[in-house]
């Protein structure tokens, strides 16, 4: 069959009888025909480079299915912070067991949340290149492995080196967690996903105390960390059969002019010669963009979720939720110390009394969670009915977010001069029940806010804001002791509610300037 070029005219068909046929139509049925044409293509191009499973959207997953990814990737979540507090009632023993120093000792537990800010960066990299599941998987088997030599180490030097594999692996769910979240769950329902997702992180550090206090006492350091390893590998069951993969490769963008012929040029030169070199021309181009791609990909930054940090936003967002993690872990290291000396209680006991602030934690997380949501649809629908733009910095204020900024001032404050007035243990324990509320809600917010200004990037932004916290609660554990001994209870807690508000001051302006924040994102996916 002799082949048919089309042309541009408004004249109707005519045959060349030495050649082949110039079927000649006009301009608007040649567009409904393209029209036809790509969109049959796309359709093609869909069904041969993907999967069945590949197609079905993380989003249309089942509420039970969505809820029990949640489930596994909070557990996840939490075995990072209980390994780095669950040998804490354990310290003076395993001083003893291993003949080392207080100070050495203490590496392993800066060594651990250190290795718990980087490694999540390198998580998050190749889990937005390749996908979660594989990750998670490759990821427990290394805290399992960590954690149980850690119950085997003979001296302090391989205690600590297996400590900081563990935290390799462990450290994975820190951001992928927020990846996956992000995958599955829409803009108007992350919040409510991240709020049970916190949930497991913290509820880890009041629970890991409580833990290892009586499994100290009952059996010795070394059933810590075996507990860490079978929990670590039950975890990694659960991720083996249940967790499926919910990270979606962004699809090439398709233009029409990838299946239809130039044609002007058509025109104005032979149009069988024409055709096939711009056939020719077509499949080279597209040979040597494929080439270049393909060398681009060879090299993985593992730290290129830093990249993202160079957003004023994200840098903005970034700093208040370190200052928020130096002075939480300021507190927490020193509440241990305080109400072991101070209110003479015993390692297990004093691990119960970290229940408040777990309690408290749980509610702000849960009710700030929710309420961002809230926050957030509402002014949806109010720009939607005006036909205005929608910006994630929508997330962010309301009364109640507002509110939490003052009660950290005034919980901070009032905590600080209860230890150092030594009144009953009590009222620290309030005190420390309405700051675990007033710093978590404003923590979730931001969570949430952080992946909705980059969705496909969600594991890297997280590991951004990981990075952030847990450099400065390292920093902050490291320094507690010093700077109490320093300051006292009283000023030391007062400058640290003082910090916070300060702090404060960048959300201010990443809630004024919107549409800069929006211009920048714009200019670098364009």
């Amino acid at each position: 069959m002799e082949p048919t070029i089309r042309i541009h005219t408004n004249k109707s068909e005519i045959i060349n009888p030495t050649g082949p046929s110039l079927d000649l139509i006009d301009d608007d049925e040649e567009n409904k025909i393209g029209s036809e044409n790509y969109s049959s293509w796309c359709c093609w191009k869909k069904n041969k480079s993907s999967t069945t499973k590949d197609e079905i959207d993380p989003k249309d997953f089942s509420a039970i299915k969505k809820n029990s990814i949640l489930f596994i990737v909070a557990i996840g979540g939490a075995i990072s912070p209980i390994s780095s507090t669950i040998y804490y009632p354990a310290l003076i023993t395993m001083q003893n067991d291993f003949n080392t120093t207080d100070t050495t000792l203490n590496a392993s537990l800066s060594i651990f949340t250190f290795f718990t800010a980087f490694f999540p960066l390198v998580w998050a990299t190749f889990g937005d290149l390749f996908g979660r599941r594989r990750i998670y998987i490759i990821s427990f088997f290394i805290s399992v492995i960590g954690s149980a030599c850690c119950a085997l180490s003979i001296n302090a030097e391989m205690f600590i080196v297996f400590r900081a594999i563990s935290a390799i692996g462990s450290s994975s769910a820190m951001s992928m967690g927020a990846g996956t979240i992000s995958d599955i769950f829409e803009s108007h329902e992350r919040g409510r996903a991240f709020a049970y997702y916190t949930c497991g992180p913290l509820l880890g550090p009041a629970l890991g105390p409580i833990i290892g206090g009586y499994l100290n006492q009952g059996l010795g350091w070394r059933s810590n960390f075996w507990f860490l390893a079978i929990f670590c590998f039950i975890t990694w069951l659960g991720i083996l059969f249940f967790l499926p993969e919910t990270w979606r490769a962004a699809a090439a963008p398709i233009t029409p002019s990838d299946i239809t012929l130039n044609e002007k040029t058509a025109a104005s030169i032979d149009t069988t010669t024409s055709t096939l070199n711009l056939e020719t021309s077509s499949n080279t181009t597209k040979s040597s963009l494929s080439e270049v791609k393909k060398k681009k990909s060879r090299f993985v930054n593992p730290i290129g979720a830093l990249n993202l940090l160079r957003y004023p936003n994200i840098s903005l967002a970034v700093t208040f939720v370190g200052v928020l993690f130096f002075v939480l872990y300021l507190n927490n290291t020193n509440f241990t110390r305080t109400y072991t000396l101070q209110y003479g209680m015993s390692s297990g006991l004093v691990g119960v009394c970290y229940l408040p602030s777990a309690a408290g934690s749980m509610i702000g997380g849960i009710v700030g969670g929710r309420m961002s949501d809230t926050v957030y649809n509402r002014r949806v629908a109010k720009v939607t009915e005006t036909n205005q733009p929608i910006y994630p910095e929508m997330r962010i204020g309301g009364p109640t977010f507002y509110a939490s900024l003052i009660l950290q001032l005034v919980s901070f404050i009032a905590y600080g001069w209860c230890i150092e007035k030594n009144v009953h243990f009590a009222y620290g324990l309030v005190c420390q029940f309405f700051l675990g509320v007033a710093l978590m809600l404003p923590n979730v917010t931001l969570s949430a806010y952080m992946i909705d200004c980059f969705r496909k990037k969600g594991a890297s932004v997280t590991a951004c804001n990981n990075f952030a916290r847990y450099i400065m609660a390292g920093i902050g554990s490291l320094i507690a002791s010093d700077i109490l001994r320093a300051l006292g209870s009283g000023i030391l807690f007062t400058l640290c509610g003082c910090l916070l508000l300060i702090a404060s001051i960048n959300l201010i302006i990443i809630k004024k300037y919107t549409k800069k924040w929006a211009l920048l994102r714009s200019r670098d996916t364009s």
